[in-house]
């Protein structure tokens, strides 16, 4: 028993059939998660290892590069870049796209652990992260308020984030504040020296000191009791009695007595504000899985229900907010579905002038959304902005098999069967034709979901989406709406208002002057087949004027804005500077948050690097700026970045460049250009690194023009004479550790205060160490317990070293970055590559040129999009072949593939939109649509030949009666993507190229299909019928 009949004769059966469907998608609705995007795990594996006070170069030699040789032999490695940087290496290490992170991360810390032993014991041990989208923050405060940062910041620590970290689907609730406690033993060198100490010595004995030891137990009375020895700090005073040796005459040498003890803040370089005020950040991650949106506000409604009971009376500033992002997104794109349902409806209602037909197509939208609820839950999925785009784009689709169903049992009722008898084999004749369709659409993403890469995992999650609603909706078409058809059309009475409508009358004639054109058309096949590829031709001669990119730049409510400066400026002057953009800033009433950083941290741990707190030198800063809310200001966040630009000072030397955060999210480079130039010198790298910033600085549209080998940095380099140490018993290890304790300090101990652990500071007065001088005389002492000093067992000299060492598989790079503005990247990087192709050829050896950033995402999508729609071809054909039992049918079907084309690049064209990942998604699926009215078609006009009907007759009948249907189909899934393609809401950016390339891909093939595939049908069956003559012959 079929579907249909068996819907029609078990009406009970299938109308439980269908409450279950509805009750088991309304229970997966309300478990899915919201998100922005799916959980795409990056296969990227994360190295971070902190070595405080050691140069870049020193850094690269002793860490960057053996860790980089370990980690490239671990499985299924893709590619290990780095990045170095004063007291910081970050190696960053790029798997195949499917390897498992958890095993891959776990491969890359053994190998790491067995070459542990050959890396400085100064450096921290090497921290092993891998990302996932899901950890990008949720929310991102800035706190200011009535207490120094350091207080605020324990403030929060204590009173809000805990409560924070309760709420279900919050993981972490993570405090930053650029004000950190220490306490700092600040040891006078002439004290030291007078009484015959090392700073070694004080180092051992307040790490010795500050300790309490368990000590066993004893029995005593049947009573079993621990003793502990009870050695650690209590206080400051604690410290400052420590012992640290003895003087001649035997008499102890307390703390006190060579240096100062202060509770104090860590020594930065470094200013950050918020609102122009120092404070603290507060940065939300959720749970894998977690539904962002239910997430974030909680921690709203947690912080509002705070309010007035934080100590300091806290301001939460927003400076990013994913949960509200995802709330207006998903509004945005839930509306444009309701209106292109909506207008499917009406349009549906304006054809047929019948409220029956009208709520029973109607009712396949909703039913068929609610279905594929279910799929989505059983698949793992969240509703993100690509399954709610695939859902919104296939809204007009979801009509389109109840309507040929309606349509063809309309037929029949004309026909005098009765409601049941007509329903059935409406249905029926016509299932294998809308399971065909159904499965072209269908078809062309599956080479998509098997794709690789980032853009195999945003198909991926799209046409899961579109394929489950269509397959739900293809189930409604063949169960629901016969079930419908023979409960609402038994009486006579509806039947004869059908028959006689105006409506009915109107499209007859419709019909007729169609017939009598497609007539003419069928005389004329040369000229109109000549017609249709001349269109074709000239559609393709205006792509090149449109421009290519990889993603369309999102509209965001943040913009991150990086100041430059020299190397070397002071960071008051540095600060200076970027107040002054702040200030500017402020009187823009489209901003509404700005937080400033500028300079670095003395020392940085893993943790600060991995958050994003990196470690810039004292000439740069970098300002987040929150924009008010996008359906609430006049410009976008690119044109308010211009206006930035225009009403900052022209400042000599100064440089503001935009990073593209939409870019960054998805993996790429924070600039869409990233020309990248390998070889081995770093001063030979920069020369010509400066040559390419002059060469393509004139190039129109190019903006923010720089490169990451900055100018040297100014340092004091010490070349120990290894001899003269030797002979005074003293190793390379024992002069620079005593060096960079006098100078930088090292952490001696941790004193611990309740719950917080402080650290403890160990250095020369500033006085000590404040020029070259003070250093050369910093005491040694020798294995003979003599004094000697650093100048003489070293050379002492001024240089410079590299601020940042960049590397890719293994071999040092260089980046020539730059933003775009006005301009497609294609037709950017073309113009580059023209003006650096002479500078190429003249590289010295072992030197050379390759295009990374978003370009390069560009060409690799392009490219695998191109695979997958040649192989979306071939699988529609296979479906339409074994549909028609027929080798050559489905490739005159297949004709409105490349000639709708020539309706997208029109599309794109009036739209003002480039060629990107979304619009080459949109064609893909076009492909898909479009021959789905072409099948119902040649279907139908081959059941009309197998009834002995002349084949010329065939074509004009089959095509006049199925035009109800073809035009229906295709104007409701036109209308059904209209509002996407127009749509100007947040997230439009990234769904409104695929709705322009359905819409008018669609609008070109429906013509097509109305007169192209009639006249290809009549040509190909006159040829065969020729030949077939000529051989009888």
């Amino acid at each position: 028993m079929k579907l249909p009949e068996f819907s029609v004769k078990r009406k009970v059966t299938a109308s439980m059939m269908a409450m279950i469907l509805v009750v088991l998608g309304a229970i997966s609705f309300t478990r899915l998660g919201l998100d922005f995007f799916p959980d795409l795990e990056f296969p990227t594996v994360s190295v971070i290892t902190t070595y405080p006070g050691a140069s870049s170069a020193d850094i690269e030699s002793v860490l960057t590069r053996p860790l980089e040789q370990v980690v490239s032999s671990v499985n299924r490695v893709k590619k290990v870049t780095s990045q170095t940087s004063e007291g910081v290496s970050v190696i960053s290490i790029e798997f195949e796209w499917g390897t498992n992170l958890d095993f891959a991360a776990q491969d890359v810390r053994d190998q790491i652990g067995l070459s542990e032993q050959y890396l400085p014991e100064e450096a921290n041990d090497p921290l092993v992260l891998k990302f996932s989208f899901s950890q990008f923050p949720v929310i991102f405060y800035g706190i200011t308020g009535d207490i120094p940062a350091m207080e605020l910041k324990k403030v929060i620590e204590d009173e809000v984030a805990p409560r924070l970290e309760r709420i279900d689907g919050v993981a972490s609730a993570r405090v930053f504040s650029m004000d950190e406690r220490e306490i700092l033993v600040d040891v006078d060198k002439a004290s030291l020296e007078s009484r015959g100490l090392t700073l070694d010595q004080v180092m051992m004995a307040l790490r010795t000191e500050n300790l309490n030891l368990p000590a066993g137990n004893i029995i005593e009375r049947h009573s079993d009791i621990l003793v502990r020895t009870m050695g650690e700090f209590k206080g400051l005073d604690d410290i400052r009695r420590t012992v640290v040796g003895v003087t001649a005459k035997g008499e102890p040498v307390y703390v006190a007595d060579i240096a100062e003890v202060k509770d104090t803040l860590k020594e930065m370089r470094y200013f950050a504000r918020i609102q122009r005020q120092n404070g603290a950040y507060l940065i939300i991650s959720k749970r894998s899985g977690a539904n962002t949106q239910i997430a974030g506000a909680a921690v709203k409604r947690e912080i509002l229900a705070m309010k007035g009971t934080i100590p300091g009376n806290p301001v939460f500033h927003v400076a990013m907010d994913q949960s509200d992002m995802i709330e207006r997104v998903t509004k945005n794109t839930v509306q444009n579905a309701w209106v292109g349902g909506l207008l499917a409806i009406v349009l549906i209602f304006l054809f047929l002038r019948n409220w029956r037909p009208t709520m029973i197509i109607g009712l396949a939208i909703p039913l068929s959304i609610i279905t594929t609820f279910i799929a989505l839950y059983a698949a793992g999925y969240t509703l993100n902005l690509l399954t709610l785009g695939g859902l919104a784009l296939g809204i007009g689709m979801l009509v389109d098999n109840s309507i040929v169903v309606i349509e063809n049992v309309y037929r029949h009722l004309e026909e005098g069967e009765a409601a049941d008898e007509a329903s059935i084999r409406g249905a029926s004749e016509v299932g294998m034709a809308i399971t065909a369709s159904t499965l072209t659409t269908i078809a062309v993403f599956f080479p998509m979901v098997f794709a690789s890469g980032i853009t195999g995992k945003m198909t991926q999650a799209l046409g899961l989406s579109i394929a489950f609603s269509l397959i739900a909706s293809l189930f409604v078409a063949l169960t629901v709406v016969p079930l419908s058809t023979s409960l609402l059309f038994r009486s006579k009475k509806s039947l004869k208002s059908i028959a006689k409508a105006p409506e009915e009358r109107q499209f007859a004639k419709a019909k007729a002057f169609y017939r009598k054109q497609l007539n003419a058309a069928l005389n004329n096949r040369r000229w109109v087949i000549g017609g249709a590829l001349l269109a074709l031709l000239a559609s393709l001669a205006i792509i090149p004027f449109l421009g290519t990119e990889f993603m369309p730049a999102q509209d965001q409510d943040m913009i991150m804005l990086k100041v430059r400066m020299p190397v070397g400026t002071a960071i008051e002057e540095t600060n200076r500077v970027v107040a002054m953009a702040e200030d500017v800033m402020f009187a823009m009433p489209e901003i509404t948050m700005i937080s400033a950083q500028v300079g670095s941290q003395v020392e940085q741990d893993a943790g600060d690097a991995a958050s994003g707190f990196s470690n810039a030198g004292t000439h740069e800063g970098l300002l987040w700026v929150g924009l008010v809310k996008r359906e609430k200001r006049k410009y976008s966040d690119k044109e308010l970045v211009e206006q930035i630009r225009g009403k900052l000072p022209n400042l000599r030397d100064v440089k503001f460049e935009a990073l593209d955060m939409s870019q960054m999210l998805l993996g790429g480079a924070s600039t869409p250009v990233d020309i990248k130039l390998f070889g081995k010198d770093l001063p030979a790298l920069k020369g010509l690194a400066d040559q390419i910033v002059q060469l393509i600085s004139g190039v129109e549209g190019i903006r923010d023009v720089t490169h990451t080998l900055a100018s040297g940095k100014p340092e004091v380099q010490i070349h120990i004479d290894r001899e003269k140490a030797y002979r005074l018993g003293l190793s390379v290890y024992q002069v620079a550790n005593t060096v960079q304790t006098a100078t930088l300090g090292k952490v001696a101990t941790r004193y611990r205060e309740g719950s917080d652990e402080i650290d403890v500071r160990l250095r020369f007065k500033e006085k000590y160490r404040d020029s070259l001088d003070k250093v050369r005389g910093i005491p040694l002492r020798t294995s003979a317990n003599q004094t000697v000093y650093l100048e003489q067992v070293a050379d002492i000299t001024t240089g410079e070293g590299p601020i940042m060492i960049n590397r890719e598989n293994q071999a040092r790079r260089v980046s020539v970055t730059a933003n775009i503005v006005g301009r497609d990247l294609g037709g950017v990087v073309r113009e580059v590559k023209g003006r650096l192709a002479g500078f190429e050829k003249s590289l010295p050896p072992g030197y050379f040129l390759e295009y990374g950033g978003a370009y390069k995402q560009m060409q690799d999508a392009f490219l695998i999009l191109a695979g997958a729609f040649a192989l979306a071809l071939l699988l529609v054909y296979m479906v339409m072949a074994s549909q028609f039992e027929h080798f050559v049918h489905p490739f005159i079907i297949m004709f409105t593939v490349p000639l709708g084309i020539v309706g997208v690049i029109l599309g794109l064209l009036v739209t003002g939109r480039s060629v990107n990942l979304p619009a080459m998604i949109g064609v893909i699926l076009l492909a898909g649509i479009a021959v789905n009215n072409g099948i119902v078609m040649i279907d139908y006009i081959n059941q009309l030949i197998k009834r002995g009907i002349d084949k010329r007759e065939a074509i004009l009948r089959g095509a006049t009666t199925r035009l109800r249907a073809v035009l229906l189909t295709a104007l409701t899934t036109i209308l059904g993507t209209l509002p996407m393609a127009f749509s100007t809401s947040s997230g439009s950016e990234f769904r409104a190229p695929m709705g322009v390339a359905i819409a008018f891909g669609l609008t070109a093939t429906t013509f097509l299909t109305l007169f192209i595939i009639p006249v290809v049908y009549s040509l190909v069956n006159k040829i065969r019928f020729k030949e077939k003559k000529a051989v009888a012959a």
